[in-house]
């Protein structure tokens, strides 16, 4: 099974995207704030990180450098109601990005690739 830590800080949001990850076979550990993420990734061991990329971006940016610096094969995805973060989340070290609102299929098949 699959595990993915996700972190947004809506929480009917992070509720349904737990629901249907979880639906989909992965292991699910949703976490509200973005401080609470780096402290989690040593114990819960995921294959990989979604994260809520906010109107500014600064603390999800700085967030992904620090996990791309200490676990640097782990990939951090950015999810996003921000439709031109491209330059932005690829020079952060994020290795996709899924909008919001996103398609479900669209979501899943983002999440396979890693």
């Amino acid at each position: 099974m699959k595990k993915v830590i996700v972190q947004d800080t809506d929480f009917d949001l992070l509720e349904t995207l737990t629901f249907l990850l979880e639906d989909a076979s992965f292991e699910v550990l949703p976490i509200m704030h973005y401080k609470d993420v780096a402290a989690q990734i040593s114990s819960f061991n995921p294959h990989l990180v979604l994260l809520d990329f906010r109107l500014s971006g600064v603390e999800c940016t700085c967030l992904c450098e620090s996990i791309k610096k200490d676990f640097p094969e782990l990939p951090v995805l950015a999810l996003s109601c921000n439709h031109n973060i491209q330059k932005e989340y690829a020079s952060a070290g994020f290795d996709d990005y899924i909008s919001k609102p996103f398609d479900i299929d669209h979501l899943l098949a983002v999440l396979g690739k890693y």
